[in-house]
């Protein structure tokens, strides 16, 4: 079988191509760097030795560029593109005018109209699952989970759904998004489509959606839990952003991969816990 076409991104580049750029360009600049030990002032109790390193500053760009790029290859080195996978990326939008969007981080600042948004594709069909969670188990602002129906070769799918969204006007707990990719034949998805079908009435009971939400966590936690049949992975914020004003969010640039399979959910976490967040507890 053969491998899947290179897809270029608004980067506009390969992951694999910047790995060997990242590679060239510290080459250069070991080559540039001199560092040079000085001995100093001596003392009958004191000897001291200062470490200066002549760094040419015109080159220090170059330097950020590598690691920048050293790190996209890092992160992509994880992802096998001749599996099914599927990409996910979430964003902070504000009205306007002029309309804003960002990508998210927990540690943004929620304020009067802005919303949470997340972007998905996939290269094989498949199942996807958002939830936000508190560290108490509870839903993070109200949000409603998401399921939906991601097609192949790559098509766009954006959530929440039309008529709900996720309005991020006020502090609130700390909380971490769980992201299942889940693929069509998965044995799970009937369960998921009922509980998060049932969980979308506005007017619902608090007492009803508790206990909704305990049960798409105990499902969560099965799915997470089973090593064997999981591949998860934390998901880390943008090192760089930036806010577009007026124009099409350039998700792909930010969006994080995972592998999933018939025999294996793909799990991503986006946790307010900086190093990352097991499942959550049955």
């Amino acid at each position: 079988m053969g491998r899947r076409p290179v897809r270029l991104t608004e980067a506009a580049m390969s992951l694999s191509g910047a790995g060997l750029l990242a590679r060239a360009i510290f080459g250069q600049y070991r080559l540039m760097t001199r560092i040079r030990l000085q001995a100093v002032s001596f003392c009958s109790f004191n000897r001291s030795l200062v470490l200066t390193t002549e760094i040419s500053m015109r080159k220090l760009p170059c330097l950020i560029l590598a690691a920048a790029l050293a790190a996209i290859a890092d992160a992509a080195a994880a992802v096998d593109e001749d599996k099914p996978h599927g990409r996910i990326c979430f964003s902070l939008a504000e009205s306007g005018p002029p309309e804003k969007e960002e990508p998210f981080r927990l540690s943004a600042a929620p304020g009067p109209g802005k919303t949470v948004k997340a972007y998905i594709d996939a290269s094989d069909k498949c199942t996807v699952l958002l939830v936000a969670l508190t560290k108490d188990g509870k839903l993070a602002n109200g949000w409603r989970p998401q399921l939906v129906q991601v097609a192949e070769d790559f098509e766009e799918t954006e959530l929440p759904k039309a008529p709900v969204s996720w309005d991020w006007a006020a502090a609130s707990a700390p909380f971490d998004f769980y992201v299942l990719f889940l693929s069509p034949g998965s044995k799970d998805v009937d369960e998921l489509t009922k509980l998060v079908t049932a969980m979308q009435a506005p007017k619902a009971d608090d007492r009803l959606v508790a206990m909704q939400t305990t049960k798409l966590r105990e499902i969560i936690g099965r799915i997470s839990n089973d090593k064997e049949k999981t591949n998860q992975a934390p998901m880390a914020e943008p090192e760089v952003g930036g806010v577009f004003r007026g124009a099409a969010f350039p998700w792909r640039q930010y969006a994080q991969s995972i592998n999933f399979g018939d025999d294996n959910a793909g799990v991503l976490i986006l946790s307010s816990d900086v190093a990352g967040k097991a499942a959550p507890a049955p």
